[in-house]
């Protein structure tokens, strides 16, 4: 993986290349826009110019979920046994290792390890009931 200044290119073993990914706030639509791919190539061809001669074989978007506060959501919810690992937005990846053991945390032990604890559900409710 190469990172292109506003692009990430993977290649692939089959000799395609991955180019992505762009962050559009757009609610629940999963059009792809021609500035969010002008965006790709431009940086992907800065970084690699031959790419111009690949044919563009598929595009997609996905959504990637967020919270009001821009942090995950972690640990046990309201229903019994359902376990929250959610509101990542961009940084998955990155939150990955972090938010394995704050769930296998909560599943093996009963509760939420306590450097995940800001990041329980019910701290929206906290701050609803403080403002008022």
């Amino acid at each position: 993986m190469l990172w292109a200044g506003k692009a990430y290119l993977v290649p692939r073993l089959d000799g395609r290349l991955i180019i992505g990914a762009t962050v559009e706030e757009r609610g629940f639509d999963t059009t792809v826009t021609a500035g969010g791919m002008l965006s790709l190539l431009d940086a992907a061809w800065r970084a690699l110019p031959g790419i111009e001669e690949l044919p563009v074989i598929e595009s997609w978007a996905g959504l990637r979920p967020g919270s009001r506060d821009d942090a995950p959501v972690l640990g046990p919810s309201a229903i019994d046994g359902l376990v929250l690992a959610t509101g990542h937005h961009r940084n998955g990846i990155l939150l990955l290792p972090a938010t394995v053991e704050a769930v296998a945390g909560t599943i093996l032990d009963g509760r939420l390890p306590e450097a995940a604890e800001p990041f329980r559900i019910d701290r929206f409710t906290r701050i609803a009931e403080a403002a008022q």
